[in-house]
């Protein structure tokens, strides 16, 4: 299963499994990445393809907005 395109430019949360302290980046970043260095409890974290894979499978789930906040 690939990494969505459709999904590079959304800002995606991602979380230290040691400290739960999170952090922000374009779906592109996270295709590309292959570690992170947590700048709360300095955690290496390997992101490998199953969880970038759960990472975009979360955002590829969630309800799009629209203009006024609804539901497109």
């Amino acid at each position: 299963m690939p990494l969505s395109e459709s999904l590079h430019s959304v800002e995606m949360e991602f979380r230290c499994s040691e400290c739960g302290l999170g952090f922000v980046k374009p779906g592109r970043w996270f295709k590309s990445a292959a570690q992170h260095h947590c700048s709360g409890c300095h955690h290496l974290t390997h992101l490998t393809y199953p969880k970038k894979l759960a990472l975009f499978d979360k955002y590829a789930k969630l309800p799009t907005m629209g203009i006024g906040g609804e539901e497109r």
